[in-house]
């Protein structure tokens, strides 16, 4: 009965020291070494989809407060280039500062003297101590000899100290996380993007009885990246519907422009010749991050049933060159520029022109 009693006590003494969890804190750093990332994400003891942190790139630690310092905990890391599709996580563990051993309880195998019974005294626990307590135990050895009766001595009482945490816990050295390289899928970066914008044309010389200089709008379907090489460069397709009318001469821009002022719509829109422009181009998309640089050639076919060209025709045709630079606000808005030069191939005199374009870009 004493027996069970004495390690009934031995077992009360060794408790306070796992009765509190020890916090600190644990900072993770890593390193952007690739300036095309644009985001990371990160999750502390899991990849649960609705837990991620994201944060942009210029983001290169974490710090967690109140962890467990008795266990080891790890952040599990990702990036991606535009912040939709992400690499596998890459691991950092920070060990555990104070590790939890189990207790070990000693039971004398010969008879045991009887003893006094240990009385564990207890220091009362200032009522302002903050609820982060660190717990210290000191633990009196049993010492069994196989010839002699075990004789069972007083000890100190075990006393469980808590003081207040007057700073910050217990600071755990920073686990450094070098990212894994992303693997990028082709079909990950395919984009569709719908554009709205106006055009500015220029042809020389100009065609038939119509001024050199003329406007349009234009509505286009851009198909970025139906084909992927690497991270930044993909292969795609232009295409563009035009409302392209054509000025008379004789009538001209500054006539057009005073009638308008003078709120005559009706004999500007007279003069003009009205005609529909569609044109497509594969393009090489070039992936810069926020900004995208596109490069191509293709061909346009332009008709207008009021029209009049040099030669006769209702229609042009011919071939362009065009460049274009676009700038993303997110994943959905971007705005951008594009130039054209190409030649009209359908008059004799193969006419030259110039075009700029403003547009909207609406990505899905």
């Amino acid at each position: 009965m004493k027996r069970k009693f004495i390690a009934v006590l031995a077992a009360l003494i060794l408790v306070p020291t796992f009765l509190f969890a020890v916090p600190v804190v644990v900072t993770w750093e890593w390193l952007l070494e690739d300036p095309m990332v644009t985001t990371f994400r990160y999750q502390i003891d899991g990849e649960e989809e609705d837990k991620w942190t994201v944060v942009d790139s210029s983001v290169t630690s974490y710090t967690e407060r109140g962890l467990d310092g008795t266990k080891a905990h790890t952040l599990y890391l990702q990036q991606s280039y535009d912040g939709v599709y992400f690499s596998g996580s890459a691991l950092s563990v920070a060990e555990a500062m104070f590790p939890v051993e189990e207790p070990t309880l000693i039971a004398a195998e010969e008879p045991v003297m009887e003893a006094e019974p240990v009385v564990v005294a207890e220091e009362p626990v200032a009522s302002e101590a903050a609820p982060e307590v660190i717990a210290e135990a000191v633990v009196a050895e049993e010492i069994v000899t196989e010839s002699e009766p075990v004789e069972i001595l007083e000890a100190e009482p075990v006393v469980a100290k808590a003081e207040p945490v007057v700073e910050a816990p217990v600071e755990q050295p920073a686990a450094v996380v070098e990212p894994e390289p992303v693997k990028q899928k082709a079909e990950s970066r395919y984009s569709t993007t719908i554009t709205l914008g106006g055009t500015f044309n220029s042809a020389n010389p100009s065609i038939g009885a119509y001024t050199g200089y003329n406007l349009q709008g234009n509505l286009g379907i851009q198909l970025n990246n139906l084909m992927t090489f690497n991270k930044s460069l993909g292969l795609g397709v232009d295409i563009d519907l035009a409302y392209s009318p054509y000025l008379l001469s004789s009538y001209g821009w500054r006539a057009a422009a005073s009638d308008v002022l003078d709120f005559d719509f009706a004999t500007p829109f007279s003069k003009l010749a009205q005609a529909v422009t569609i044109s497509a181009a594969p393009m090489l998309n070039i992936d810069l991050g926020k900004v995208s640089f596109d490069l191509g050639v293709g061909g346009f076919f332009t008709y207008g049933p009021g029209i009049t060209t040099t030669d006769g025709d209702k229609y042009l045709f011919g071939a362009f060159a065009k460049g274009s630079l676009e700038y993303r606000f997110n994943k959905s808005f971007s705005m951008g520029l594009s130039g054209k030069y190409g030649f009209i191939l359908s008059e004799s005199a193969k006419p030259q022109f110039v075009e700029g374009s403003v547009y909207m870009g609406f990505s899905f």
